[in-house]
């Protein structure tokens, strides 16, 4: 089975605001699923779109993706919200909509929305259709030439909602898989320990020639334990390690323009 899942909304033009971001979220959970898919074999392609300026032009744009790929199935991953957009202590749910008047899309729709809730305990909506919801309004769904269902994963301004996404958003993000490609992905916990058996080494113990003075000028005042020099940095890494300069040092850091000449020289630096 082929599958292209997308990210709903664009970088530009953003989607619901509450207590999460729904372009931020959908995301994560697109590209969660995909990796979740593909570690078994599931043949997945994802895209998030991030040219467009406006509404139509967002739509079109990913629904011209959808519909230039092989494909047996179109998923498109979003977050709700209530028309007022206020912040609400109550739980309101999950939903997954599908075109009007497609039995294949509505039985498919339930399954996902039912899988999510079963996973997580967010409240299935319309269960009388298993959380299934036929539209006839959307671009994406009435676009796009393949099998199509939106995702709707919890409400953003829902604290419950977001409470349950945020604690079981892998379970989610199985769920999802599972019941997008029909196979039974492996738990959670056993994907975890998959990962880490198969994870690559590190990509050294030592750091490169070029780098070794600073390497041990860092370790020498503190700003580094010395351990996987050569492994990427998070920005969170970065931030903590300029932090720590900032301290010892006692000077303000270079004026911006010094910073984007400092990342231009070695921010993309290779051995």
């Amino acid at each position: 089975m082929n599958i292209v899942i997308s990210s709903g909304h664009g970088l530009y033009v953003r989607g619901a605001q509450g207590l999460i971001d729904e372009v931020d979220e959908a995301r994560r959970v697109t590209d969660r699923v995909t990796t979740i898919a593909k570690a078994t074999g599931i043949n997945i392609t994802a895209f998030h779109e991030n040219t467009a300026r406006t509404q139509a032009d967002n739509v079109n744009s990913i629904v011209r993706f959808h519909n230039s790929q092989q494909r047996d199935l179109d998923v498109s991953i979003h977050f709700n919200s209530t028309a007022t957009g206020k912040i609400e202590d109550r739980a309101i749910g999950v939903e997954v909509l599908h075109r009007e008047n497609n039995q294949q899309t509505q039985v498919l729709a339930g399954q996902v929305a039912k899988a999510i809730s079963d996973a997580s305990g967010l409240l299935l909506r319309h269960q009388r259709d298993s959380g299934a919801v036929a539209r006839n309004n959307l671009g994406f769904l009435n676009n796009t030439t393949a099998a199509a269902i939106l995702v709707e994963v919890c409400f953003v301004v829902s604290r419950t909602d977001v409470r349950l996404y945020q604690q079981y958003f892998d379970e989610i993000c199985h769920a999802i898989a599972s019941s997008i490609s029909g196979q039974v992905m492996p738990s959670p916990d056993l994907s975890a320990a998959i990962t880490s058996a198969t994870a690559l080494p590190s990509s050294g113990s030592q750091p490169s020639e070029w780098a070794r003075e600073a390497w041990e000028w860092g370790i020498a005042n503190g700003l580094t334990d010395g351990i996987s020099p050569q492994n990427s940095a998070t920005r969170e890494q970065m931030l903590t390690l300029l932090h720590r300069y900032s301290k010892i040092n006692k000077k303000q850091l270079p004026p911006e323009p010094k910073l984007r000449a400092l990342h231009r020289d070695f921010g993309d630096r290779r051995d």
